[in-house]
């Protein structure tokens, strides 16, 4: 006997999967598509290990405060934010890596406590906290 689960995905993927097979005059079932694209992966996911998600343990130890992968850093200054992230074990900003004492002191041109003028949002996270706060959790 076959049965079905249903995989929740946005509608509006959906909608664009359908009109793009409309566009290119392709008949086929998009859930049909869909099923192909979950078989396509599979089979390339054994080869290509950057498809498969990173570890969990992976990030960025600052000191006492460790930043998984994925987490958003951010900084305002002189009414502007500027945006970093964390991929790996890296902090990267403008696609270079750095650490949090140097990525103040490059926004600001001048030498700052990254621990007051960074705030951080790691995956999970609803808010942005300052990095000072997090550290003493």
């Amino acid at each position: 006997m076959k049965t079905n689960i249903s995989v929740p995905i946005p509608t509006e993927l959906f909608l664009e999967l359908t009109d793009f097979l409309r566009s290119n005059n392709d008949p086929s079932d998009p859930v049909y598509v869909i099923q192909n694209a979950i078989d396509y992966w599979m089979e390339n996911a054994s080869w290509k290990p950057e498809l498969l998600a990173k570890s969990s343990m992976q990030g960025y130890q600052w000191k006492s405060l460790f930043l998984p992968h994925n987490t958003e850093i951010r900084m305002q200054y002189k009414g502007a934010y500027f945006y970093a992230q964390v991929e790996g074990d890296e902090i990267i900003y403008q696609g270079k890596t750095t650490s949090p004492g140097n990525l103040a002191n490059m926004i600001t041109k001048s030498s700052r406590n990254a621990w007051r003028d960074l705030w951080i949002k790691r995956p999970g996270d609803s808010e942005w906290k300052l990095a000072d706060d997090c550290r003493n959790n």
